[in-house]
């Protein structure tokens, strides 16, 4: 019986309220308002090449997230921005150590800034060359409760 109690405890707390899987991957999404529920009525949305939540002592989370935009007539940087109501970027700052430290890869040092952002920061970087126009990446820190 208490393995019983144990195993339906477990499950209630991977399951949200839909009942679908969460995983760190999908709290760091919704930690940053990305999340495919934050946003309905869009018909689109983009999932993350890389995601990874990390919890601070204190409770609260810091959740990174990166997208590879292709380019071309479905999948651009413009489309990305529209999809989830940002703004354009501004100029190039640097990308926070710890953005680039959390994510595994080989991360740019810096990213047009997307200005207005209320805890987190969004970062594009515009694919130079390429095969279709309007490719890139986007990279996302945000903090929170997570």
């Amino acid at each position: 019986m208490v393995f019983t109690v144990g195993v339906v405890g477990w499950g209630a707390w991977l399951t949200d309220r839909q009942g679908a899987f969460v995983t760190d991957a999908v709290r760091a999404e919704r930690l940053a308002g990305l999340g495919v529920e934050q946003h309905p009525g869009k018909g689109r949305y983009y999932v993350p090449e890389q995601a990874v939540l990390v919890r601070r002592a204190d409770g609260g989370a810091v959740g990174y997230l990166h997208y590879r935009l292709g380019g071309g007539v479905d999948v651009n940087v413009e489309d990305f921005l529209r999809t989830y109501d940002l703004g354009e970027p501004g100029g190039a700052v640097a990308i926070p150590e710890d953005l680039r430290e959390a994510l595994p890869g080989d991360e740019p040092g810096d990213g047009a800034l997307v200005s207005g952002q209320v805890g987190r920061q969004v970062f594009v970087v515009r694919a130079v060359g390429g095969e279709l126009p309007g490719g890139g990446d986007v990279y996302v820190r945000a903090e929170g409760q997570g």
